[in-house]
């Protein structure tokens, strides 16, 4: 005879939790919290993920720059108005400059 598995031919879902933990649990519980001497603890914890540790410290340096815009605003007013002088023309500024740029692309 044939029997009925759920829906459609589909069996029900099975817990996510393997059997050992469950028999585990179930012993426990009805021996006073023993099972062959052991006791078993239950343990919490949080995993946070890559990606959400990459958007906290992407959230970390924008909150850190924008702290920072107001006390470099007077640097940046005078850079642009050296830039607008023509000081950075100088070959000797030239190669500072580049120089000092080589050490974030090197």
């Amino acid at each position: 005879m044939v029997g009925i598995q759920g829906l459609g031919g589909v069996p029900e879902p099975k817990s996510g939790r393997p059997a050992k933990v469950r028999d585990e649990r179930e012993i426990g519980s009805r021996d006073g919290g023993e099972s062959g001497g052991k006791v078993l603890e239950a343990k919490d914890g949080v995993l946070i993920s890559s990606e959400a540790r990459a958007a906290a410290e992407l959230s970390r340096i924008v909150q850190m720059t924008k702290a920072q815009e107001t006390a470099r605003a007077d640097k940046i007013a005078a850079a642009k108005e050296r830039l607008d002088r023509g000081e950075y023309k100088n070959p000797e500024v030239v190669a500072k400059v580049a120089d000092r740029v080589m050490k974030y692309l090197v």
